[in-house]
């Protein structure tokens, strides 16, 4: 029988995750900007245009600075996890 070596660490599985976040965090703030970013307003003569909201632009820049945020601190934790296993892997 052939053994495999195919060990998943967790320093892997958490760069995995930390990637996820940002990809998620990124379509979401987008997708929060476009489908609820432009409002329904009057003008001078009373006809309904649709404007951009700047709230809801700073809300959907938030969700994807947080996320951003979020995914930077797990790629840390992950890198702290990598030099941990490989000096576990030495000893």
């Amino acid at each position: 029988m052939t053994e495999f070596n195919n060990q998943t660490y967790e320093s892997t599985t958490n760069t995995l995750v930390a990637w996820t976040v940002i990809l998620l965090g990124f379509v979401a703030g987008i997708a929060f900007i476009l489908l609820f970013g432009q409002v329904e307003a009057r003008n001078e003569d009373l006809d309904i245009v649709y404007e951009w909201s700047g709230k809801i632009i700073a809300i959907g820049i938030g969700i994807i600075t947080n996320a951003l945020l979020f995914g930077y601190l797990l790629l840390k934790i992950s890198s702290l996890l990598k030099y941990h296993e490989r000096k576990f892997e030495r000893s």
